[in-house]
């Protein structure tokens, strides 16, 4: 039971924090919209807008049990069919990904369903007033 799906951000290092989300797949673009939105304060300190990032990823579900995994490079647990949004931290933009699994784990297909500058994902899922970050 659940409303499973993986969300991701990729470091200048080109490695990605995946976060998974037993709850929340439905509006995981959401979700994702307002963390970047909170996280845009500290937009040129890559450690604390990851760290503000998975914050709001995670929101009250820190003393839980479960509710959120997270992984390296890789997805921690099949998802519901969901796509997986992935933030690029020194490109600014939001790669939309299938998610796959083989024998190995969970990863995302690298040919992206759709890119979106931060902007434009941003507005596309409802945060408004971002002007002030960015």
């Amino acid at each position: 039971m659940g409303d499973r799906a993986s969300v991701g951000i990729r470091g200048t290092d080109n490695n990605v924090i995946f976060l998974y989300l037993h709850w929340g797949g439905l509006d995981r673009h959401e979700i994702v919209a307002k963390a970047l939105a909170h996280a845009m304060s500290r937009d040129g300190d890559e450690s604390y807008f990851t760290r503000i990032f998975v914050s709001r990823v995670i929101d009250t579900d820190w003393d839980k049990e479960t509710g959120v995994g997270m992984s390296i490079n890789k997805l921690s647990a099949v998802g519901d069919g969901y796509s997986v949004p992935v933030y690029d931290i020194a490109n600014k933009t939001i790669s939309v990904h299938k998610e796959k699994w083989d024998n190995a784990g969970g990863y995302i297909d690298l040919t992206p369903l759709v890119i979106y500058n931060r902007d434009e994902y941003l507005a596309e899922y409802g945060v408004r007033g971002v002007g002030a970050y960015v």
